[in-house]
């Protein structure tokens, strides 16, 4: 009972004794902030305030911005100068001190929003013109304050879906030339319209490779002699054509030429077809022509017969009257013209040449060249024909 007594008598001195320093103005105690300064969203040029609360004797204030003091703001609250997007992400804190100690508040963010502005177009879409069925894309930009949209149009009505800074129309047609493609950019505070970019869409391309003739005929033919005749080929459409390969079947007959050749619309080459007969009889076969054309590939038919030959030829003889000729070379065609086909594996010396591969029936067309001493060789002299019986 007695030990309960004295507990009690020391309880009830202590709070006498804390009563007694409050009322004497004895206890002092560190700044506490009650209120925390928050964070503040503007709009570039306006100026905003942060402002905190606090309890403790004798409290003073010091503002900071991101970590440095800033001077003068030693106040309770803040009032910041007019603000720039560049303020935007800055953060605000506040020290209270007193003669027995400081704290530092929660930091408060400061976002600056850029002003308002409606869109200004910078690139205006472009004019495009495509071939049939290939699509075409059209494309804008422009200025101003995000978020901005899109909205495209085809001759004045709005394109489902067509909302992106460029637009890539479906595969085109013959009837989509001429079309007009705008946009409209908006946000929020205003929209503004493109000029429109026309559309121009040429017909799908063509592509048709057209042989001159659809058979050769060679004619009788010394067997183990040889004929040559050509096949002109035209690009008859409006896009390039490329020869892949040239082939040739039948005893007896050959082809080359326009082999790997690229023709555009109009252009022409040649391929060169023979027929050297090893028997006697008629011969048949084909040329077949391989490219990218719609009517690959292109089919000329060969005819011919091998004969025996017959004792027939034909004399040449020729004046030349320029110095250090050391030769000359004989050429012969079966067309006026040529081309022709050199006769000589080696110059001759005279100024004459024999040709007896020639055969029966025929006409054959004549020139010479001559060469000098460096192996130079002159063009074509005149042509003659011959005829033979």
């Amino acid at each position: 009972m007695i030990a309960s007594f004295l507990f009690l008598a020391g309880a009830t001195l202590e709070a006498t004794a804390t009563l007694a320093q409050t009322a004497n103005g004895q206890k002092h105690k560190a700044p506490h902030i009650t209120a925390q300064p928050l964070s503040q969203t503007v709009t570039a040029g306006q100026s905003t305030s942060f402002s905190v609360s606090a309890m403790g004797n004798g409290v003073t204030y010091q503002w900071q911005k991101n970590g440095g003091a800033i001077s003068g703001a030693s106040n309770s609250s803040y009032s910041t100068p007019a603000t720039t997007v560049s303020d935007s992400g800055c953060q605000f804190t506040v020290t209270v001190s007193n003669n027995f100690g400081s704290v530092t508040s929660n930091p408060a963010l400061l976002t600056v929003n850029a002003v308002m502005s409606a869109p200004v177009i910078t690139i205006q879409p472009n004019s495009q013109a495509v071939t049939a069925p290939n699509s075409a894309v059209f494309s804008a930009a422009a200025t101003g304050t995000a978020p901005m949209s899109y909205q495209w149009k085809r001759n004045g009505l709005s394109i489902s879906g067509a909302s992106g800074s460029t637009y890539m129309t479906p595969a085109t047609s013959t009837s989509d030339n001429g079309a007009g493609f705008s946009v409209v950019i908006s946000n929020a505070a205003g929209s503004a319209t493109s000029a429109a970019a026309t559309l121009s869409v040429a017909p799908a391309p063509t592509i048709v490779l057209s042989p001159n003739v659809s058979n050769l005929n060679f004619g009788n033919v010394n067997v183990s002699s040889s004929s040559l005749q050509n096949v002109t080929l035209t690009n008859a459409g409006n896009s390039n054509v490329t020869i892949s390969q040239v082939m040739v079947s039948g005893a007896g007959f050959n082809a080359g030429g326009a082999t790997g050749l690229i023709l555009s619309p109009g252009q022409t080459t040649v391929v060169n077809a023979t027929f050297t007969p090893s028997t006697t009889g008629a011969a048949s076969g084909t040329v077949i022509v391989s490219s990218n054309a719609t009517n690959t590939p292109a089919t000329i038919g060969l005819t011919g017969t091998g004969v025996t030959p017959l004792a027939h030829s034909v004399s040449l003889s020729w004046t030349d009257g320029e110095t250090g000729v050391t030769g000359y070379n004989t050429y012969v065609a079966s067309v006026s013209g040529g081309p022709y086909l050199k006769l000589t594996s080696t110059p001759t010396a005279g100024t004459s040449y024999v040709d007896s591969s020639v055969q029966s029936g025929r006409t054959y067309y004549y020139v010479v060249t001559a060469l000098d001493s460096t192996n130079q060789e002159s063009t074509y002299s005149s042509e003659i024909a011959a005829i033979v019986p």
